[in-house]
C-alpha cells in the first residue's frame, strides 16, 4: 500500500513555520515530498500545497495526522493506493487544485502505455514527479501529478489511468 497525504496551507507565510515543525518532527515517516504554490510575474500566492509519500506505518501515520490536525489554517487529504483499482470519483467542477497518483505495479510491462496516456493529456499536467519505489518493491514506481485546465480533460485522464492494467491510481482535489 502507498499512502499519499496532500496538505493545503491556506496562508503559507503565516502557517509554514508550524507546518514545517510537524514535518520535521515526523521526517522519518516521509519518503518523498513535493511543495508548490502559484507563482508568475503578477502574483506569488500565499496558498501553498505539500504532497507527501509516507512509509506504511499505521501508528506513526496516525500520530503525524493528529499533529497536522492541530495546525490552524491547513486542510489535509489522504489517498491510499493498493494493488487493486478502487472506484474512481470524478473531480467536481470548481476544484482549484487536483492531484493524481499512479502506482505502477510492473514498470517494465506498462511504462510505454502509461507514457502514452500522460503524453496524450500533457496539456493537463502542470507538475510531474516520478518515484522509484526501491528494491524492496521490485519493478514498482509511483507518479504524482498536479493537474490543471479543463475539468472534463482531467476526469478523462483519470479514467484512462484507472483503466490501465498493472496500475492503481487515485485523485485528491481541493475546492
Amino acid at each position: 500500500m502507498i499512502r499519499i497525504v496532500a496538505i493545503r496551507v491556506v496562508d503559507r507565510i503565516k502557517e509554514s513555520g508550524n507546518t514545517q515543525k510537524v514535518l520535521t518532527t515526523h521526517s522519518d515517516l516521509i519518503l518523498a515530498r513535493l511543495g508548490f504554490h502559484e507563482l508568475n510575474e503578477m502574483v506569488c500566492s500565499r496558498e501553498g500545497y505539500i504532497v507527501l509519500q509516507l512509509r506504511n506505518d499505521h501508528e506513526a501515520c496516525s500520530a503525524f495526522m493528529n499533529d497536522l490536525k492541530g495546525i490552524y489554517g491547513i486542510e489535509i487529504k489522504e489517498l491510499l493506493l493498493c494493488d487493486s483499482q478502487p472506484e474512481q470519483e470524478n473531480v467536481p467542477a470548481g476544484a482549484k487544485v487536483t492531484l493524481a497518483a499512479v502506482k505502477i505495479l510492473d514498470r517494465h510491462e506498462i511504462v510505454t502505455k502509461v507514457q502514452k496516456v500522460l503524453s496524450l493529456y500533457g496539456c493537463s499536467i502542470r507538475t510531474r514527479m516520478g518515484i522509484n519505489l526501491g528494491a524492496e518493491s521490485g519493478n514498482q514506481g509511483l507518479i504524482i501529478l498536479e493537474l490543471c485546465g479543463d475539468i472534463d480533460q482531467i476526469n478523462s485522464l483519470a479514467a484512462r489511468l484507472s483503466s490501465l492494467e498493472n496500475t492503481c491510481s487515485g485523485l485528491i482535489w481541493f475546492g
